[in-house]
């Protein structure tokens, strides 16, 4: 056996059992954790059939330096208002005759 691989069968070895004894801490560790959720599973409902305001309409409604998440498929844009979003998990959408789902 050549001195290179006997160099690399070693650090095989290591590697190994490092990874065994990450994971071994790790299944002691998450044993002891106790998930603490404010909410219940999908207790922020998704939204299945966004309504949209116009552009004058947005004008209006929120600020200027309201932060969106902006989508323009084919010509078809939409805007999705970051605060809006906080508030559900997410938003799913068809956009230029493509679905497409929205999180934040």
């Amino acid at each position: 056996m050549s001195r290179w691989m006997k160099i690399s069968l070693t650090g095989l070895v290591l590697i190994l059992g490092i990874n065994a004894c990450a994971q071994s801490a790790g299944e002691e560790e998450k044993d002891d954790l106790v998930p603490l959720t404010v909410l219940p599973r999908d207790g922020i409902p998704a939204i299945d059939d966004p309504e949209f305001l116009s552009a004058e309409e947005a004008d209006e409604e929120y600020e200027p330096s309201e932060l969106v998440i902006g989508v323009n498929y084919d010509g078809d844009a939409r805007a999705y208002s970051l605060p809006f979003l906080s508030q559900h998990e997410i938003v799913n959408d068809t956009v230029g005759g493509r679905k497409i789902a929205v999180t934040w």
